[in-house]
């Protein structure tokens, strides 16, 4: 086969000396586009892949798009190059170098020149991974073209930057997100779990203006216990630690990495393999659940916020819980390393039945974070309702301790639906701190209490919410839980008791 590909000009080799079908063609190059030529005009060129430096993964639909010689892609090695710049700079020819536009090029790259480095040849024209998970991607909904690529470029203007440093000791990463005050729940950091790319480091970056995902190639081994530190000004700094110390500058003088904004509706759908660590049973059908994050992975989960609990079996489940502290009324940062959750256990439920069953010490999966509740909402507000059904109690925990040292929340009503007095979820808890906190009143109401309860009961109605919400509350904030009915009943009977809708968030 006589193809050619991005071969280096007076190359030596043993196929040169002999005569075969991988006997390669070369043709007269112009003045000025030698080897030696093309080092400096890729050196003194900045965007010679055209994509201002961000790189981003590209699927082989759109790497198919770009087959033509004034718009040629090509993956080699899992990595995708706009090789247009160096159409005339090839000594095989233009018409060999297309035999790989639009396609992916590994085998024929291997075939004829193996040796040369493509990635120092081609570093100025690298546009991104290759995403191989979508083989077709043909959607009638795809909007136009042209269209499309604004969108695109808008996308990459609005990345925030990500820039690297590193001495022999430690490679510190840097993300400037022009927003100042960020909360520790703003990143999460993984490893990748692909055995193909294990050196990857994936960041989610979660701020005002969107959610952002970044791939890191990590180029040598570094210590699992990442050190992050977040300033005032919205600098977020990264910092791994070498295994072996030695600086990495013939490697990678900076990390390569790929970057994109991803819709709020994809963001959980990241996964990572959690260890059970303990269960403990809070009533007679809730359990306390503390899962153990990988080492090498970091999360902080905002108040209010679930993520997705999956396991992997032959039919997929998926169900989405409310992250909780391990302590009700302890207010600590939730450990980096540890996830807990208040689970509700149905006898018909397919999930929690299989959940129940999980021995300790067994893996399950957890997705990122998804979720809206702002806390900034609380530092507007007097008087706190959180109102709430049966497991419904569970964003209501750390609200709830959160807002109990909170200068400016002059009263807390907790209003808890439940059917009988032995499913009221940290009863005794709850009682001894409405006792510690005078500002707090907990009622319990109960719908299905057969014993000599002297509480309220019943379920959700207008004479209950009149008599328990206050008409003129001072800065109000209405917080709801529960099943849909239940939700929307509320909201609905807040409205009628004269609060209005802004005043009201239902998780």
């Amino acid at each position: 086969m006589n193809a050619s590909l991005l071969l280096p000009p007076n190359e030596e080799t043993k196929a040169n000396s002999t005569k075969s079908e991988n006997e390669r063609k070369k043709i007269a190059l112009g003045k000025g586009y030698s080897l030696m030529d093309w080092i400096r005009f890729s050196k003194e060129t900045i965007d010679l892949a055209g994509n201002k430096g961000i790189l981003r993964p590209i699927t082989l639909n759109e790497l198919s798009k770009h087959n033509m010689e004034d718009d040629c892609w090509m993956a080699i090695f899992g990595k995708v190059y706009n090789v247009t710049p160096y159409m005339k700079y090839h000594p095989g020819g233009v018409d060999e170098l297309m035999k790989g536009a639009g396609k992916n090029a590994t085998d024929l790259f291997v075939q004829v020149h193996q040796w040369v480095n493509i990635q120092s040849m081609l570093e100025k024209c690298l546009l991104g991974p290759l995403d191989t998970s979508q083989k077709v991607f043909n959607s009638p909904k795809l909007e136009p073209k042209s269209k499309l690529n604004l969108e695109v470029k808008k996308n990459l203007l609005e990345i925030p930057v990500l820039d690297s440093y590193q001495s022999n000791q430690s490679c510190n990463i840097v993300l400037y997100t022009k927003c100042k005050n960020l909360s520790t729940d703003c990143l999460i950091i993984d490893k990748s779990k692909d055995p193909d790319h294990s050196n990857f480091l994936i960041l989610f970056l979660y701020i005002p203006s969107g959610i952002y995902k970044y791939y890191l190639e990590i180029p040598a081994a570094v210590k699992e216990n990442y050190d992050v530190k977040f300033s005032k000004e919205g600098k977020i700094e990264i910092v791994l630690s070498k295994l072996e110390q030695i600086h990495w500058w013939q490697m990678c003088p900076k990390l390569k990495f790929s970057a994109e904004k991803i819709e709020e509706s994809n963001a959980g759908i990241n996964f990572r393999e959690c260890i059970l660590k303990s269960r403990d049973f809070i009533t007679h059908d809730t359990s306390f659940y503390r899962f153990e994050l990988p080492s090498t992975s970091k999360m902080h989960v905002p108040i209010g916020y679930h993520v997705f609990l999956r396991f992997q079996t032959s039919k997929e489940l998926t169900k989405p819980y409310t992250v909780v502290n391990e302590s009700l009324l302890e207010e600590k940062n939730q450990n980096e390393n540890e996830i807990c959750f208040l689970i509700k256990h149905y006898d018909q439920g397919e999930f929690t039945s299989k959940l129940k069953k999980l021995p300790v010490g067994s893996k399950i999966e957890i997705s990122n974070y998804n979720g809206s509740f702002n806390c900034d909402i609380l530092l507007n507000c007097s008087n706190l309702y959180l109102i709430c059904a049966g497991s419904g109690f569970t964003p209501m925990a750390r609200i709830l301790t959160k807002s109990l040292r909170m200068a400016n929340i002059e009263m807390i009503k907790l209003i808890f639906f439940n059917k009988t007095e032995k499913d009221i979820i940290y009863k005794a808890e709850l009682e001894k701190t409405s006792q510690d906190f005078p500002k707090l009143e907990v009622i319990n109401i109960l719908s299905d209490e057969k014993s000599d309860w002297k509480g309220k009961r019943g379920q959700i109605n207008n004479e209950l919410m009149g008599e328990l919400i206050e008409k003129c509350s001072k800065n109000p904030l209405f917080c709801i839980c529960g099943p849909n009915k239940f939700a929307e009943k509320a909201k609905e009977l807040i409205c009628k008791n004269g609060h209005k809708k802004e005043e009201i968030f239902v998780f």
